[in-house]
C-alpha cells in the first residue's frame, strides 16, 4: 500500500462513521411516530398527585417538638389508638379508640411515657414511646379532654418518629382544594361513596386496608374504619361499587 493510501484511509473511515451517524440522527429526527409512542408511555399525572405535602423529617424528640402549639390533620385515620392525659399522665388503661381520617388535632406538647407490654398501640415500644398531647378542637361531636397518642419510640440512642406517615401539617382541604364538596362531606361523615377516588376514599375511612391486587384503581379493596369495614369496587380510577360490612 502506498503512503498516500496508508495517511487516507483512517480519514475516510472517520467521514464514513461520522456520516452514518448524520444520517441514523437525520433518520430518527424524520420519524414522527417514535416521538409519539414515547409520549403515549408517559402518564400524565393528576393533581392529587401534583399536590404539594409538607414533610419535616424529624429524626429526633426534640426537632418533633416543634409541632407543640400547632394544629396537625390524622394522614393515618383509623390506625392510630389514643388516651386520656391527665395530671400528666397517659392513662392506658382507658383507652378510647383510633383517631378517624382527617381528625383536627392541637397538639399542646409532647411527652415520653413507658406503655405497658401488652397494650399494642402500632408503635414499637422500644425503651420508651413519645406522645403527642392534644385537644380534639376541630371535632364539635368530641368529648372536650386532654389525650394523647403514640408518634415515635426510641430504642437506646436510636430515635424514630413518624410524624410525617401519621399527619398532615395543613388543613387537607386546602392540600387537595380540587375535591368537590360532595367528597369533603364523604369524608366529614367517613363514609365512602360511587364515583371517589381512591385517595378520597383513604381520606374517608383510613388507611387499614387489604387487598388481592397492586393495581390501584382497578381492584377491590377492604377498609376497617374502626368498628366498621367498607368494601369498594374501583374500576378505572373511581369507586363503583360500596358495600359495608
Amino acid at each position: 500500500m502506498k503512503t498516500w493510501q496508508k495517511i487516507a484511509l483512517p480519514i475516510v473511515l472517520v467521514f464514513l462513521i461520522a456520516g452514518l451517524r448524520l444520517y441514523f440522527v437525520w433518520k430518527a429526527r424524520q420519524d414522527p411516530g417514535v416521538i409519539t409512542r414515547q409520549a403515549d408511555q408517559a402518564k400524565p399525572l393528576t393533581q392529587d398527585e401534583l399536590a404539594v405535602i409538607t414533610r419535616y423529617y424529624f429524626a429526633t424528640f426534640d426537632q418533633a417538638k416543634q409541632l407543640e402549639g400547632k394544629p396537625v390533620w390524622i394522614k393515618a385515620g383509623y390506625s392510630l389508638p389514643y388516651y386520656p392525659y391527665v395530671a400528666g399522665v397517659v392513662q392506658f388503661g382507658k383507652r378510647i379508640g383510633v383517631l378517624p381520617s382527617a381528625e383536627k388535632l392541637s397538639i399542646s406538647k409532647l411527652v415520653k411515657s413507658v406503655a405497658p407490654g401488652r397494650e399494642e398501640n402500632r408503635i414499637p415500644h422500644g425503651n420508651r414511646q413519645y406522645f403527642a398531647v392534644f385537644t380534639l378542637d376541630g371535632n364539635p361531636d368530641a368529648k372536650p379532654g386532654t389525650y394523647a397518642a403514640a408518634i415515635g419510640y426510641a430504642e437506646g440512642n436510636e430515635e424514630t418518629l413518624y410524624c410525617d406517615q401519621l399527619f398532615y401539617y395543613e388543613d387537607p382541604k386546602t392540600i387537595y382544594d380540587n375535591w368537590p364538596k360532595s367528597v369533603w362531606d364523604a369524608v366529614a361523615t367517613h363514609e365512602p361513596k360511587i364515583g371517589m377516588t381512591e385517595n378520597q376514599t383513604r381520606m374517608a375511612v383510613g388507611m387499614l386496608m387489604e387487598t388481592d391486587s397492586k393495581t390501584e384503581g382497578d381492584r377491590t379493596v377492604t377498609y376497617t374504619a374502626g368498628d366498621k369495614k367498607w368494601t369498594v369496587t374501583f374500576a378505572n380510577g373511581v369507586a363503583t361499587q360500596v358495600k359495608q360490612g
